[in-house]
């Protein structure tokens, strides 16, 4: 049941998003802004639980126009969408049954028509149901979807996916994986976003990056740091940890990339960087 403190805090935590989206949200038609954040999913033991970060992970995507999130559970997921009434997503549970992470993608409801949504499981039968592939100890699976972007006419095809842990062989057949479903779709855009478990020098990431897809660390105009890893483990310290959280476009010029810090209690928001992206609607 809720208590008068917790209607109240959430009717002044939607307002305050409310007044930061207004502020920040305006973009110019030849510009998006593109997230990815790998959550980490709702676990009792670690340092930081969900409950002290929940506010702040949804704050932190609440202004970008495309977001792909990765190790969402069904609570987490209700929460967000929650927080965050102007978005939309989409978002099939791993297990296939409404249990099991998920890798949601949301946007800004005001921006976009969805066209086309459906998940795939990353294994050698893509189409079946929690299936697991190759050498890999977890279902794993990419949602995409096709929008269409109100302002522009452009078609933008997204894949947001979240690759094995465990599995090399794993990794580079769900790079073959997507690499197919990315190019010649018919898209005006495409943008991968994800969670890869793996580094740029990786052999998984360069067959992607061979497909036409540019890396938003590398292509960028501007790099908001030097260098920035992505897995920190909850830890300040770790954040010159490995870069395995991607955003991958093809057909736009990309403006700017950044990870963001956000810290709670002395922790970091969740054990990986949320990455942001701004990339051009104009034609390279």
């Amino acid at each position: 049941m809720h208590t008068f403190a917790s209607t109240l805090r959430y009717i002044f935590t939607t307002l305050h998003l409310f007044l930061l989206y207004s502020l920040f949200s305006a973009q110019t038609v030849g510009e998006l802004s593109v997230s990815t954040f790998n959550i980490r999913y709702d676990n009792p033991t670690d340092p930081l639980l969900w409950v002290d970060r929940a506010d702040e992970v949804a704050q932190s995507i609440a202004f970008f126009d495309i977001v792909g999130l990765q190790e969402v559970l069904p609570n987490q997921l209700s929460e967000i969408m929650h927080d965050l009434p102007w978005m939309s997503n989409y978002a099939v549970h791993r297990d296939g049954n409404g249990t099991g992470e998920a890798c949601p993608i949301l946007w800004q409801t005001k921006m976009f028509d969805l066209l086309h949504a459906e998940t795939r499981w990353l294994s050698e039968s893509w189409n079946d149901t929690a299936s697991v592939g190759w050498d890999a100890d977890l279902p794993r699976i990419a949602s995409i979807v096709s929008l269409h972007h109100k302002a522009s006419g452009k078609i933008i095809r997204v894949i947001n996916s979240h690759w094995s842990h465990a599995g090399e062989e794993a990794r580079k057949s769900s790079a073959a994986l997507v690499r197919s479903w990315a190019i010649g779709k018919g898209a005006d855009i495409v943008v991968v976003l994800g969670d890869f478990n793996a580094e740029p020098d990786s052999e998984e990431i360069k067959y992607l990056l061979n497909s036409g897809l540019g890396d938003t660390y590398f292509v960028a105009k501007t790099r908001c740091k030097k260098k920035f890893g992505t897995f920190t483990g909850f830890d300040p310290a770790g954040y010159a940890g490995p870069r395995i959280d991607y955003i991958l476009v093809e057909g736009a010029e990309v403006n700017w990339v950044c990870a963001d810090e956000r810290i709670k209690y002395g922790f970091y928001i969740s054990d990986h960087l949320p990455v942001h992206s701004f990339i051009s609607l104009l034609k390279p």
